[in-house]
């Protein structure tokens, strides 16, 4: 009848069209995560300091709201925060960096999320493990612990990296990179994933054999490299690049890096990636 009803947000034809296919309001904006109820305090420029000065085990997430990471790792948080409730020396917390930009300068964060261990108020850890509910409580329940354990299991866990990848079809074609060769790999490629990963990561395990099929069907587009770390042997590399969790994927244009990847783990996500806007052909089974 001519009259205003909603704005639509999307914006490529494809969706569009699906949209007039069936149109329908959308749902209204999440809301913020400070305004959800839950039991992660959340901190600012003004609050953090004497807020952590108060508690004995504070874990604290920097976080940016469009961060896909952080979206997926918020639940987890949550529902761990929700254990330690009733404990007045536990606390989790977040710091949305987009408006509390002091203190992610002063802690150095150059990801998301970078999740960081306090102990009344003196970074103690980066934190590195699992970005779930059960990991985050284990390791507050206790955090030296943790730490230890994931230090021998790291230790354990160091291998020739060969050995992490030779099981799969298309291993060969993934580019196991070291200090000394990381630089001149990447200057060589106009397009390049790297994935930095721990040999004892769950994650790191079920994304391989996906990156490694992407690899092989890339394996004909010299321009493009998909690189592989391991972050356990090459902290150096790790450090420079603020690998905070695993696996950690860093999207690269003539050996510069662009970004942190953060879209799917699948093969063919991988490939589309590497090959929108471009004109190289991919050597796919599709």
């Amino acid at each position: 009848d001519g009259k205003y009803a909603f704005d639509i947000q999307e914006r490529t034809a494809e969706k569009i069209v699906d949209f007039m296919k069936n149109p329908s309001e959308p749902p209204p904006p999440e809301l913020e995560w400070e305004e959800q109820e839950t039991s992660v305090l959340h901190l600012n420029d003004e609050n953090m300091k004497n807020t952590l000065k108060k508690k004995k085990h504070a874990l604290v997430m920097f976080y940016a709201p469009w961060c896909g990471h952080c979206k997926n790792a918020k639940p987890e948080f949550n529902n761990a925060a929700a254990v330690f409730k009733d404990n007045t020396k536990v606390a989790f917390c977040a710091v949305d960096c987009t408006k509390s930009q002091k203190n992610c300068e002063l802690y150095e964060v150059r990801g998301y999320p970078t999740i960081n261990y306090f102990n009344y108020g003196k970074l103690l850890y980066a934190y590195n493990g699992q970005r779930n509910a059960q990991d985050f409580i284990n390791f507050m329940n206790d955090p030296e612990e943790y730490q230890k354990k994931q230090s021998a299991e790291s230790e354990q866990a160091k291998t020739d990296p060969i050995e992490f990848w030779q099981e799969l079809p298309g291993y060969e074609h993934v580019h196991l990179l070291k200090q000394s060769t990381f630089q001149s790999t990447l200057d060589a490629s106009k397009k390049a994933i790297v994935m930095f990963y721990a040999p004892w990561c769950h994650h790191c395990k079920m994304s391989k054999g996906d990156y490694a099929q992407a690899a092989l069907e890339l394996a004909d587009n010299k321009a493009i490299v998909l690189g592989a770390v391991d972050a356990t042997s090459e902290q150096a590399l790790a450090a420079q690049f603020n690998v905070q969790g695993f696996p950690a994927f860093k999207y690269f244009e003539n050996g510069q890096l662009k970004s942190d990847y953060e879209g799917g783990r699948k093969r063919e996500d991988f490939i589309q990636f590497l090959t929108q806007n471009s004109d190289l052909n991919v050597k796919s089974e599709l």
